[in-house]
């Protein structure tokens, strides 16, 4: 979907229409039980993907859910949605960061922070900033599966593992 979108330029719009079916799918507890249902034929799930989503999205997305339906994968639209984010931040070279911190940072700061995590990463990074008040200070911020952790608590536990290294090599 995202090389077709690529080929057609349509990139742009793709993406705003998975974002939509996403939020669509996840917000909507009725729709998303709808899709996964196995009693349900069909026809009567193409007809209410459309009456939900014609007209709101791209003809070729649309194209794109009734294959999924009529290949039995509608349970997977949702996924299917947050992947292609996925791989389009991957073709662009962009990482998602969290960082937590005890208290808000200020724009300046974040600006700061996002330039430092692109040149630790080499990537661009769109960075989520939330409050996180088990911290005394400092800040812990994950990129995939990696953690940088510079709170206060981690540099304490840190300088507690060299006194007492240091104590044990001295005796």
């Amino acid at each position: 979907m995202l090389e077709l979108a690529s080929e057609l330029k349509k990139v742009d719009e793709v993406a705003a229409d998975m974002k939509f079916i996403r939020q669509s799918v996840i917000h909507s507890h009725e729709l998303e039980l709808f899709l996964a249902s196995p009693v349900i034929d069909r026809s009567k799930k193409r007809s209410v993907v459309k009456a939900v989503f014609e007209g709101r999205i791209d003809k070729m997305t649309m194209d794109f859910l009734y294959l999924l339906i009529e290949k039995g994968r509608e349970v997977l639209i949702a996924g299917i949605a947050v992947e292609f984010g996925a791989l389009l931040d991957e073709k662009m070279g962009i990482v998602n960061a969290a960082l937590k911190s005890p208290f808000e940072i200020d724009e300046k700061s974040q600006r700061k922070v996002v330039s430092v995590l692109e040149t630790i990463t080499g990537k661009k990074v769109r960075v989520s900033f939330s409050l996180d008040k088990r911290l005394i200070g400092g800040f812990l911020a994950q990129i995939g599966d990696t953690v940088y952790d510079g709170s206060v608590r981690r540099q304490l536990e840190l300088l507690k593992r060299q006194l007492s290294d240091g104590a044990s090599i001295d005796s």
